[in-house]
């Protein structure tokens, strides 16, 4: 086709498709992003791994992090706040509240004000054994100071430094993750499964202020376990590496969630040395790279052009700007969820008495704090809080659940971009399997206190809560 006299083909508009406009997922917050660090001091007490032959920590890969989100919710008033530490897991209630009820005081906020993840390094110290006479265990009152403080800290310089922003979100891929669940005879061992695909979704979040990136949230499930029993020195494991890598671009902190992992994990793993682990937190950083360079500006959306007649008849889409919702719902509840009878220390000892003793003792340690404020009777009440901000909705719990409890909520509510976040408050420290791996020998199944049909009710739930919130935009029109 000649070109016209400017230089340029002419553009139809005389017939134009059914979709004229996509608009990508975003939420409009009065918000501000800080870091502070919390890593303890060597020496102190780190025994994460049953099969691990050292219990303290003796030196610091990378240090860990508590990174904060902080926003206000104009419908209540109230600043809410995400914040995300580099540890491990809460073994018992009373360790959770040692952490969280000094943050709410300070921070002047209640309960339900606070979303307190931790991103579940298995490389960190043993924040719930305050109290024992362990070797390390001394250090830890003076850490728990300092890990108070700082998680304070965080929140508060958040807080002050809000402003307008607009977080976009993308949906990617990273094949990092895998399922964990290996058949090995009449078990199944926590290794890569080759026969079994895992859920390789990746969630990405920018918040600009003005067009600039303040802070980059990446939702993926993945356990950090790439450090593992040989290990003693103090790491966020993948997570550090990852963030390395996304703020090297960004020039702006990178808040890492952990998903619904409970059956994930890195294909290579428990290998000696940090090598291993830092270069599986690049193949997440830079896949969480790619899916920000994908994204369009701030507040825009895509609108259907024309067509320009070449050899092939080419639709044109351009940026045009776009509203962003603004809506915060902070919603929160107990879900009872079926259980089964806590087992005594008698009989967990009983039952792992032919194992290696350090390993069964350690599992003895994890078993038998559990179930303190959490069954009541042959129910467990499992706290569950979903936050929407804007077309995303985060999903939240304490336990570990198996993928399906974000693959089927991203399934049931395509509209919207759902973040779904384990281990987050308490109490509730158990796996969350569904209902197939109960037929299984399986770490998860028999570290849990739930019975079948625990995962299911909670998918269920947070679904019934989203569902009741009102309508998500039309993403395309």
């Amino acid at each position: 086709m000649s070109a016209t006299p400017t230089g340029t083909a002419p553009v139809l508009r005389d017939v134009l498709p059914a979709v004229t406009t996509w608009t990508p997922r975003e939420s409009a917050l009065t918000a501000g992003v800080a870091r502070t660090d919390i890593t303890p001091p060597p020496g102190i007490r780190a025994h994460n791994w049953g099969a691990a032959r050292t219990e303290l920590a003796t030196g610091v890969h990378r240090p860990l992090t508590a990174t904060a989100l902080a926003f206000h919710d104009r419908g209540t008033d109230r600043w809410r706040y995400l914040l995300t530490l580099d540890l491990g897991w809460w073994r018992d209630t009373t360790s959770f509240h040692r952490l969280r009820d000094p943050i709410l005081t300070a921070l002047d906020a209640a309960p339900d004000d606070l979303l307190l993840h931790l991103v579940h390094t298995h490389a960190g110290p043993s924040i719930s054994d305050l109290g024992l006479d362990l070797p390390g265990a001394e250090l830890l009152p003076a850490y728990q100071e300092q890990l108070t403080a700082g998680a304070i800290t965080a929140c508060r310089t958040a807080r002050e430094s809000a402003a307008a922003t607009v977080l976009t979100w993308a949906q990617g891929r990273c094949d990092l993750a895998v399922t964990r669940n290996l058949p090995c005879g009449d078990r199944d061992v926590v290794a890569f499964d080759p026969g079994t695909p895992a859920d390789d979704t990746l969630l990405v979040g920018r918040i600009t202020v003005d067009g600039a990136t303040i802070a980059t949230l990446v939702n993926y499930a993945c356990h950090p376990t790439t450090l593992a029993h040989h290990n003693s020195l103090l790491s966020p494991d993948l997570v550090g590496a990852t963030r390395e890598v996304v703020e090297s671009v960004t020039a702006a902190p990178c808040l890492f969630l952990q998903g619904a992992s409970g059956e994930l994990s890195p294909r290579e793993q428990y290998v000696p040395g940090t090598e291993q682990t830092d270069r599986n937190g690049r193949v997440l950083g830079h896949a969480t790279l790619a899916v920000l360079e994908r994204m369009g500006a701030p507040g825009t959306r895509l609108r259907f052009d024309g067509v320009v007649e070449s050899g092939a008849p080419l639709g044109l889409w351009q940026r045009e700007p776009a509203s962003v919702p603004d809506t915060v719902d902070c919603l929160s509840t107990v879900v009872p969820l079926p259980a089964r009878p806590a087992a005594t220390a008698e009989q967990i000892t009983a039952q792992w008495s032919d194992i290696d003793p350090v390993a069964a003792a350690e599992r003895l340690r994890r078993a038998t704090r559990l179930a303190d404020g959490y069954l009541d009777g042959d129910t467990a009440q499992h706290p569950l809080w979903v936050w929407r901000l804007g077309d995303a909705v985060i999903v939240a719990h304490p336990g570990e659940a198996f993928s399906a409890l974000q693959t089927e909520l991203r399934r049931r509510h395509p509209d919207r971009a759902v973040l779904v976040l384990n281990l987050t408050n308490g109490p509730g420290f158990v796996y969350l399997p569904d209902a197939a791996s109960y037929r299984r020998d399986r770490y998860q199944v028999w570290q849990t206190l739930l019975a079948p049909g625990g995962l299911e009710s909670l998918i269920d739930t947070a679904d019934q809560l989203i569902a009741g919130l009102a309508p998500a935009r039309e993403e395309t029109a």
